[in-house]
């Protein structure tokens, strides 16, 4: 075990340390032990200020109404919570006059920014051990590469396509590069449609987890109901018939219902969370697989804003589909025996356990330990940086 967590230990480190540059002070009249320092290259870092040709702050300088909407203008184009929203919206109304001024160039680089075309991505490392009560276990570690781009092709309509490095091992295991997903989306109306090659989910996972799912189809949204069809990428690389919905409400707690036929099988789940009490937000879903009348269940707790959870699972042979969020493992980790690879073929049950937090801005830190009766034992730890 102090092998496993010393591995675990290295893992994030390595990656966090790669994830997270060291900047320069980006101005030469700003001392590091300046008050506002942190605030200044925070704001340099992000775009919104430029400071002078010579490398200059000159904080000391009153800014004039003119250089100010210019700092309004910038963040104008930034990806913003809600609450700076608010107020870069309060501050371009009070300097309207100047930012109307300016015109052309605001509106100009505005529209320069709507029309690009939009990169985004992650990096992820993961770590898995098994130790399975067949004296069989696994010890590897992988690494994927996603990178998408999003291009608007009218006011209504943007194209989507991702390219991924596939999982590859440290040991010198090879993924398989490929565009993933390649779909359009669109607004009918009140109906937001999106067709192509795309990942799906349904409720909390049983069914369908968002990463594991790919959909070769549309899908069609209108407000909390959702319609979709098509084939879909089994594990074994095969596309089957796929079609089903989902709709979301609430009666006191928030319910999701969702239906699934997968290759003439017809699968239905149901689940809710809610809190308990103060700290304590309990959540949970049934899912049965109808056509070969087995069912199976999940709860989880999580404690306050902790990021760790405790859950059980209780899974019938053959109650899931092809993929659902319980496939713990990567395709190439032969040796780890996860509640789904299990329940394909006997009854599984037993505890999960797990640690999710941010541990630095946009990295991700998630560690699962499963302890399967009468199967094993499981570690997954993964690093995950969006860019």
């Amino acid at each position: 075990m102090k092998k496993r967590l010393l591995k675990v230990a290295v893992t994030t480190a390595l990656t966090v340390a790669m994830a997270v540059p060291a900047f320069a002070n980006p101005f030469t009249d700003v001392p590091a032990k300046h008050w506002a320092y942190d605030a200044v290259k925070q704001l340099a870092q992000a775009g919104v200020i430029d400071g002078y040709g010579d490398g200059t702050f000159r904080g000391d300088k009153t800014v004039t109404r003119y250089e100010m909407a210019q700092i309004v203008a910038q963040a104008m184009t930034k990806d913003l919570n809600t609450d700076q929203k608010a107020l870069v919206d309060k501050l371009s109304k009070e300097y309207a006059e100047e930012l109307n001024n300016l015109g052309v160039k605001v509106e100009g680089l505005q529209s320069q920014v709507n029309d690009m075309v939009k990169f985004s991505g992650d990096a992820r490392v993961r770590y898995y051990n098994a130790d399975n009560d067949d004296n069989t276990n696994g010890d590897a570690t992988e690494y994927r590469v996603r990178l998408g781009a999003t291009a608007k092709i009218n006011p209504d309509m943007s194209l989507y396509a991702r390219f991924t490095s596939g999982n590859a091992t440290f040991d010198g295991g090879s993924g398989t590069a490929t565009i993933d997903n390649a779909y359009v989306t669109t607004s009918l109306g009140s109906i937001d449609a999106k067709v192509g090659r795309q990942d799906f989910a349904l409720g909390q996972g049983l069914l369908a987890g968002e990463g594991n799912a790919v959909l070769n189809g549309v899908a069609l949204k209108a407000g909390d109901f959702t319609v979709f069809g098509g084939k879909e990428q089994n594990m074994k690389d095969n596309y089957v018939d796929a079609y089903g919905a989902q709709y979301s409400f609430k009666v006191g707690a928030p319910i999701t219902l969702s239906y699934l036929n997968l290759d003439e099988k017809d699968y239905y789940a149901a689940g809710t969370s809610f809190n308990l009490v103060p700290g304590l937000k309990v959540s949970g879903e049934y899912a049965k697989n109808d056509s070969d009348n087995a069912e199976g269940w999940q709860v989880k707790a999580g404690i306050g804003k902790t990021g760790l959870s405790v859950g059980y699972k209780d899974i019938e042979a053959g109650a899931l589909p092809y993929d659902s969020a319980l496939n713990f493992k990567a395709g190439n980790i032969s040796e780890l025996n996860d509640f789904y690879t299990l329940s394909q073929t006997s009854h599984v049950k037993g505890m999960e356990y797990e640690y999710n937090n941010n541990i630095a801005k946009n990295t991700n830190l998630n560690v699962i330990y499963q302890d399967i009766k009468d199967a094993g034992k499981n570690v997954r730890a993964t690093v995950n940086v969006k860019f």
